[in-house]
């Protein structure tokens, strides 16, 4: 079987396909760029080429036209051989400008110009022996005065045009570049979706597998598909859930173990205490009683504790809990209230409750033990004639159940530590026993298994502790 790339080859590799695209259209642009500005340097230098030779043809030619007339009224060959230079020179600029035309137009003009040139030369021969009338040799003239315009007009003309085109080419190279652009991001982001959705589901899993170990949900098996590493790392969080179900049943089974070997001897002791207390209260002797009931009461408390301790065990034994589920908070809720009622009614305190729908995402039976503990508290405290308020609102991102009674409510000192394990506040004034301390402790610990608290609200009037749980989606 192949074996899958590492997270590293993978963000490597990604990295690498996003940024091809850019790079691509990035040396694309660069290219496109460097060819316009050859190109306008290219087309600049000719225009200015062309326009100098233009101007100069234009120079020679009203030379040539001047030495023409002189020699034709002096008759004096200085001025011949003068005509003769500027035509030289004019021709090299005339052939110049056709050989970097860069219209036919102006291919046509400059061969009208050298017909035109060419019909003035054979009449200045021909006036050396006084031949041609004084008008043809004018109306020569005036034609090559015209097409000599006529080649500076056409060049201007190209020169201007040229001019103009530089402002479309620059337009159109960014239009080109934006497409680029507009054609690179998107392929570019596509690549990053695609390389997250290979990664992300990995990466989930893992997370839901840390959350999961730390709500204490030991139940569910952590499954890692992906790169290798991930998956690596995913075998060593499921090797760690393992043995973190080794532990759970080791501390359940030293629970159960220790809560047995004292339940025993504290039930004995607690029957000789009865007894004691019988006698004396038949013998009327007044410290016999007073020792029995201190035996009395301290018995019935560590029994309490280590029901306590034989409930924790096994409602706190992670290996044995089913994977989490979706609870009605809210009914949940009334179910408590509803056991509970009986109970109330005997002391003559009322259940008021308020109970919006709440969903959540946890483990029914750890959740009923956080009410029922809370409830029971509530309830301990509340005297007679009292009320217990029972409400649960749900938020945006997560619920609330809200328990407040009508008691004494906690003392400023004991604040600090009524979540702390086997603490216990002073005693209900209708109870000759103490709590055993684990209630409030364990119901904490539930809480933070789901990913939530329990604080102790400040408040004018009795105690109000809410618990405060997030919404976890599975």
């Amino acid at each position: 079987m192949s074996r899958s790339p590492k997270l590293l080859s993978l963000m490597l590799l990604g990295f690498v396909l996003v940024s091809l695209p850019l790079v691509a259209a990035l040396v694309t642009a660069i290219a496109k760029v460097d060819r316009l500005a050859r190109e306008t340097r290219n087309d600049m230098m000719a225009v200015q080429q062309n326009a100098v030779a233009s101007r100069g043809f234009l120079e020679r030619a009203t030379a040539m036209e001047r030495s023409a007339r002189q020699f034709y009224a002096l008759r004096d060959p200085s001025f011949l051989e003068l005509y003769e230079e500027h035509r030289q020179a004019a021709l090299e600029l005339l052939n110049q400008l056709g050989r970097d035309a860069h219209s036919p137009e102006l291919v046509a003009v400059v061969n009208h110009a050298r017909e035109a040139e060419l019909k003035v030369e054979l009449l200045l021969l021909e006036a050396i022996d006084g031949v041609p009338e004084k008008a043809t040799l004018e109306a020569a003239l005036d034609a090559f005065r015209q097409q000599s315009l006529a080649v500076s007009r056409e060049q201007n003309t190209i020169s201007r045009q040229m001019a103009s085109v530089l402002p479309d080419k620059a337009s159109s190279l960014q239009r080109s570049l934006i497409v680029q652009a507009a054609l690179a991001i998107p392929i570019s982001m596509a690549v990053a979706a695609i390389f997250f959705i290979v990664v992300a589901p990995s990466l989930r899993q893992i997370g839901q597998g840390i959350r999961a170990l730390g709500r204490g949900a030991l139940g569910e098996p952590i499954h890692v598909k992906g790169a290798h590493d991930l998956a690596e790392l995913g075998q060593r969080l499921e090797w760690l859930r393992h043995r973190l179900i080794e532990l759970e049943s080791q501390k359940a089974q030293f629970l159960r173990n220790v809560s047995h070997e004292l339940k025993t001897p504290l039930t004995n002791i607690r029957e000789g205490a009865e007894l004691l207390l019988e006698d004396s209260a038949g013998g009327n002797v007044g410290e016999l009683a007073t020792v029995a009931q201190i035996v009395q009461a301290n018995s019935i408390r560590l029994q309490k504790m280590i029901e306590a301790l034989l409930r924790y065990g096994a409602e706190g034994d992670l290996t044995a809990g089913e994977p989490d589920q979706t609870v009605e908070l809210h009914n949940l809720a009334a179910e408590v209230v509803e056991r509970h009622a009986q109970a109330a009614a005997t002391r003559n305190v009322a259940l008021r409750q308020d109970l919006r729908p709440a969903v959540i995402t946890g483990s029914p039976k750890r959740l009923q033990v956080i009410v029922d503990n809370l409830l029971s508290n509530a309830l301990k405290y509340t005297p007679p004639g009292g009320h217990v308020e029972v409400s649960v609102t749900a938020g945006v991102g997560s619920v609330q159940l809200d328990v407040h009674d009508s008691g004494p409510g906690v003392a400023e000192q004991d604040r600090a530590r009524i979540f702390d394990w086997f603490y216990s506040g002073p005693k209900p004034q209708d109870s000759i026993v103490a709590g055993s301390g684990m209630g409030l402790a364990i119901a904490q610990e539930y809480a933070e298994q789901h990913d939530g608290r329990i604080e102790l609200v400040p408040d004018s009037g009795g105690a109000h502790f809410r618990l405060t749980l997030r919404k976890r989606v599975t």
